[in-house]
């Protein structure tokens, strides 16, 4: 899959999913961005910001950002460039040893449960591929992670593979993670 693992790994991982939450693609990401990414998901999916889903969306986002500024918003402007953004992954997630749970966990479970449209415990390529969509991935590694996501073939991930996947890109150095397609290939 890739040549880097450990340290290498995880910031490119970290870098790559910069653009993310850069909304407004301005260099760099604050508080607005995330909210905004949340609003552009709930759109997406046809979900009212005040639903139980919504709520736990929009939550999930500022608690994120709350996690991301604390570990390390150098110079305290309420923006992070990117070097700041990997910074503050790496110490709110990778070295933190509960903060994945804590703060992550949270909003990638709001995502998986926004994804579920049927609420049927998984989450179907064209689910898959619409929240993609509103991540900026590129249309030929959204169907890249899935197929490779998709290990049984059955054509769906089940919430919590898709939370393994997510946890695994955010936090894991291995290079051989599946999680490593969350967003396609690394490399």
């Amino acid at each position: 899959m890739t040549a880097l693992s450990g340290t290498d790994l995880l910031h490119h991982k970290i870098d790559a999913c910069f653009h993310h939450f850069d909304t407004d693609d301005n260099g760099s990401i604050d508080r607005d961005d995330l909210l905004t990414l949340g609003s552009q998901l709930l759109s997406r999916f046809g979900e009212p910001a005040t639903s139980p889903k919504g709520t736990a969306l929009m939550d999930g986002m500022v608690r994120f950002w709350d996690a991301l500024t604390a570990a390390g918003d150098r110079n305290g402007d309420g923006r992070l460039s990117r070097e700041e953004y990997r910074t503050c992954m790496t110490g709110a997630f990778v070295t933190s040893a509960d903060g994945f749970d804590a703060s992550l966990r949270p909003l990638a479970e709001a995502v998986c449960s926004l994804l579920d449209t049927d609420g049927d415990g998984g989450v179907d390529e064209q689910e898959f591929q619409a929240w993609q969509e509103v991540f900026r991935t590129a249309p030929e590694n959204r169907a890249a992670a899935f197929r490779k996501l998709d290990a049984d073939g059955s054509g769906r991930l089940s919430v919590e593979e898709l939370l393994t996947a997510i946890r695994q890109y955010y936090i894991s150095p291995h290079a051989d993670e599946a999680g490593n397609w969350l967003y396609g290939p690394v490399a």
